[in-house]
């Protein structure tokens, strides 16, 4: 059998073997009979499928005669036997020492790519995000879109994808020129502050003098004259955004959050992709400048279903020549998809602690190959979730077939309990904190200094700083990954700060004590651990051990379903489950007392140490070794 088979796997062969000679007239998919499949809690049984309730209609029977002539003519094999039906399921038993040989198997050969596939080879695929606006430090509200973008590009990396991390930069929108227009009006001093922290004070400044006389017209003027590529206000703007990028990719680092490249809104205009696309709309009566009515001087979208009733997004090029968000943002997937092309040039932007610089979209510099990808995902909130449907509709109007590349990763809002987070309104700006990216950062990490510092587990091999800043990260990232990305998170300082079960810190220290009992038993974690041998797979019991290997079988099955639903929630709630019956394990165990099992023991608590390390590398997640 392929050590990279599971029970579940051979499970599946044998019930479909069975289903061709009993039911030879009946076509069941791999994908249909896998989804009836799961390993039995609390029964007499090890795994079941309900496969023959999906066939009752076809086979014009009761499941359980259906499952009863399927469990019948079933052969056992090596991994599977005593296979039986009860109530319409089919049941069966694993033989747990020669799936404990071949998961220990795998983990020991695989390693590190234990649980990776292959099912993304040969594609490549562009992730967007966060394209957070260049006028404020990320806030608690922003931070969940990196967190999941990045997770997701792990994933997405550990599945074989080819995968470009690109960020949007909106240098050109009206919040641009708002700020453009304080700089010109109201007093500008950075005190030594953060610049995005700055930028961000200021913006909340600016919006309370919005409805002073004159106040927007200025403002119209501005956000005009910033689109003439060399214009002083486009110039102007450019460095404020630039230094504002900057400051929040400090941030990014922060959470070793990091990019191949970004594009400006800016250079979008100036390289004429916008242009191009809106010509391409016309061309194909999927938009038209209309001459007279309501929308006079305006490029509009034609097509009746699509924004209708909904100015903001039926408008395409404003009476004044400005383009609206919405069209940028169809020319920008355009261009990733391939329908149109752009000779976009790059240079250097900044270097990043993983030692890459982030190439930037600029007036001149190399051509580098992004773009013209197989899939392009889009991370942005739910709050866009009608923009993105009008975009697919008008890429669906130019080729059917491009749309499917088009994803968007929806997820839900972040609100504090006491209410929204807004930039515009400096809801983030709190009392005795703020609720920005870098405050949050700050507080977790001063808690868990104190929890390292008055530990006597933590090992000196890495400073007590380096600790806490690992454990720090594990706090925030898994709070806010376990969370499936449809659902609102509401934020709390209390719940992000609790270092017990069932958080990231958790999982840490279940892979610390797998570490230290490894350490304890004098054998090394790779070659110097003697060799299993049939003997030593023959003391494998029914136990909690036996719960754990079965979970640890999973793995592919979980990694493949997270990276083709983009919900990295799965994995932080398979690495918990594998870290809780781990910990079940070491505590109804003695793994270090000798006798014959002694090997088989250490075995199994290093492949629940590799899966936990595995698993929390996908989360964007560090282990220590000692905590």
């Amino acid at each position: 059998m392929n050590i990279k088979s599971t029970a579940k796997d051979e499970f599946a062969r044998l019930i479909r073997i069975s289903i061709e000679k009993t039911f030879p007239d009946i076509a069941i998919s791999e994908k249909d009979l896998a989804r009836t499949i799961s390993y039995s809690k609390g029964t007499d049984w090890d795994i079941s499928s309900s496969i023959a309730l999906r066939m009752a209609k076809q086979a014009k029977s009761q499941p359980s005669a259906i499952a009863e002539s399927i469990a019948k003519s079933a052969d056992n094999s090596v991994l599977i036997y005593n296979i039986t039906q009860l109530n319409g399921y089919i049941n069966a038993k694993i033989n747990e020492k020669e799936l404990s040989r071949l998961v220990i198997g795998a983990v020991l050969e695989q390693r590190e790519k234990y649980g990776s596939s292959d099912i993304g080879a040969k594609k490549r695929v562009l992730v967007e995000f966060p394209s957070i606006n260049p006028n404020k430090p990320l806030h608690v509200g922003h931070l969940r879109n990196p967190l999941l973008s990045d997770a997701v590009c792990n994933i997405l990396s550990f599945c074989s994808y080819t995968v470009e991390r690109i960020d949007y930069i909106d240098d050109l929108g009206l919040q641009m020129a708002e700020i453009l227009w304080g700089t010109k009006n109201i007093p500008w001093d950075q005190k030594g502050r953060k610049y995005d922290q700055f930028l961000g004070e200021e913006y909340v400044e600016i919006n309370r003098h919005l409805k002073n006389p004159g106040v927007e017209d200025s403002i119209k003027s501005l956000l005009k004259r910033m689109e003439l590529h060399g214009s002083p206000e486009y110039a102007a703007t450019r460095e404020i955004a630039s230094q504002c990028v900057r400051a929040q990719y400090e941030t990014l680092f922060a959470y070793n959050i990091y990019h191949d490249a970004m594009i400006w809104e800016s250079d979008i205009m100036h390289i004429n992709l916008l242009d191009t696309a809106m010509e391409l709309l016309k061309k194909r009566n999927i938009a038209r400048l209309e001459t007279e009515g309501k929308y006079k001087g305006c490029l509009v979208v034609l097509k009746k279903g699509i924004a209708e009733g909904d100015d903001s997004a039926k408008v395409l090029i404003r009476s004044t020549g400005a383009a609206t968000y919405i069209a940028k943002d169809i020319a920008f997937h355009m261009w990733k998809i391939g329908l149109i092309q752009a000779d976009f040039k790059f240079s250097k932007f900044i270097k990043q602690p993983n030692g890459k610089y982030v190439m930037s979209s600029a007036d001149s510099g190399e051509s580098i190959e992004f773009g013209n990808v197989d899939t392009a995902i889009t991370v942005v909130g739910s709050a866009q979730n009608m923009q993105q449907a009008i975009l697919r509709d008008v890429i669906r109007e130019i080729d059917p077939n491009s749309v499917n590349k088009l994803y968007h990763l929806s997820y839900g809002e972040i609100s504090l309990a006491e209410g929204k987070i807004s930039g515009r309104a400096g809801t983030w700006l709190g009392g005795s904190k703020n609720y920005t990216a870098d405050d949050l950062l700050r507080e977790v990490k001063a808690k868990a200094l104190d929890i390292v510092k008055s530990s006597n587990r933590a090992g000196m091999e890495i400073s007590q700083d380096e600790i806490a800043g690992k454990v720090t990260l594990a706090a925030i990232k898994f709070d806010f990954l376990r969370v499936e990305p449809s659902r609102k998170l509401v934020f709390d300082w209390e719940r992000a700060l609790d270092f017990n079960s069932n958080s990231g810190p958790y999982c840490m220290y279940m892979y610390a004590r797998a570490s230290r009992i490894l350490e304890k038993s004098g054998a090394g974690f790779t070659g110097s651990m003697p060799q299993l041998t049939a003997d030593d797979y023959s003391k494998m019991t029914r136990g909690c051990e036996f719960e754990l290997i079965k979970r640890i079988s999973e793995c592919r099955e979980t990694v493949e379903k997270a990276c083709a639903e983009y919900k990295p929630s799965m994995i932080a709630e398979y690495v918990l489950d594998i870290s809780l019956l781990f910990s079940k394990f070491y505590q109804s165990t003695d793994v270090l007392k000798s006798g014959d099992s002694r090997n088989l023991r250490l075995y199994i608590v290093m492949a629940a140490r590799q899966i936990i390390y595995n698993m929390l590398c996908l989360l964007g997640i560090q282990t220590v070794e000692r905590m």
